[in-house]
């Protein structure tokens, strides 16, 4: 066996280069002479630096928990680390990311839901890039979710309970995947003669109490029977809203969600939510990103999306399904 296989298999540079089976054998002699590699030696000797950057829009959300724990997963078995970065309480988190890619304190990145112009900055500074829901990917590695058959199903199951006038709580962030969200929407309920007034919708950061105001702000004023959220948190704002108003969902509301975190089995009743898989999405991309490093060819994917229907959907008022509804997917 020759110290070149050995090194590349330690060094984390084998894939097509050392077959699977020598693989095995060496890693399996290092576990038993109890080895572990310098990182910071194989760092000054030029070689990567065995952490990952992970840029998301909000640290605080749940879903994105989900996305970081996929991707530790993926990188622990590379023996790398995901270091987590939140892009939207920080101005400067472009230039720190860039500066940190030149000063080699992560080898790679995987950057999340960002828009043209900043991934096209990213793009031109950073060699190991992915980009998650970015319509944009500046020729690198991505992982992108199908929106378009998500709003579809959200579009099927409401028209089908017999909703026309469908509300949405969008999002207020400059992301274009919130833009795609209210167009796929718009689009599918248009498909199914539900055309949205521009009326019924409004806009809200991810804070319980703005995104409570917003809610009870519109639905004061407005006489949708159901309304889908961008996100469960801002569902979890129209519930309050919909409690100090005296409205009860889902008998005068039906409420959608989306990302299906934790928070829709803790409100009363469950909500029905559009379900990322979200920890499969993070391992993905760590994959990508690590096979990008390795120099493999990344094919770009694209997740789909399932709605998982629980109890804050029900039949508009007047309207009788002929069968139950049940979970699309």
């Amino acid at each position: 066996m020759s110290q070149t296989a050995v090194s590349l298999v330690l060094s984390g540079r084998a894939a097509g280069r050392v077959s699977a089976r020598t693989q095995e054998h060496i890693e399996r002699t290092a576990a038993q002479l109890g080895y572990r590699p310098n990182t910071w030696a194989r760092v000054l000797r030029g070689g990567l630096p065995q952490v990952i950057g992970l840029a998301v829009p909000d640290v605080r959300n749940g879903y994105f928990g989900s996305v970081f724990l996929g991707a530790e997963r993926a990188a622990r078995r590379s023996g790398m680390a995901v270091l987590l970065i939140d892009t939207a309480y920080d101005p400067d988190w472009i230039s720190r990311l860039v500066e940190m890619n030149r000063t080699k304190l992560f080898a790679g990145a995987i950057v999340y839901a960002e828009a043209s112009d900043v991934a096209g900055t990213l793009a031109e500074a950073i060699d190991h890039l992915v980009f998650v829901e970015s319509p944009d990917s500046h020729d690198k590695p991505a992982i992108d979710i199908d929106l378009a058959d998500g709003m579809r199903q959200v579009a099927d199951h409401l028209s089908e309970l017999g909703h026309s006038r469908i509300g949405h709580a969008r999002a207020d962030y400059p992301r274009d995947t919130f833009a795609l969200r209210a167009c796929h929407l718009a689009a599918a309920l248009s498909e199914r003669g539900c055309n949205l007034d521009p009326e019924w919708h409004y806009s809200s950061r991810f804070d319980l109490d703005e995104s409570t105001r917003r809610a009870y702000t519109f639905l004061e004023s407005t006489d949708v029977t159901a309304i889908f959220c961008d996100d469960d948190l801002l569902a979890a704002g129209v519930y309050r809203a919909c409690a100090q108003l005296g409205r009860t969902i889902p008998a005068s509301l039906s409420v959608v969600g989306f990302n299906d975190t934790d928070l829709t089995r803790y409100l009363a009743p469950e909500l029905t939510s559009v379900m990322i898989p979200a920890s499969q999405l993070g391992e993905s991309a760590a994959l990508a990103l690590i096979d990008h490093m390795n120099g493999a060819a990344v094919t770009p994917a694209t997740l789909p999306l399932t709605l998982t229907i629980r109890a804050s959907t029900a039949p508009a008022n007047g309207h009788c399904k002929s069968e139950e509804a049940v979970p699309h997917g």
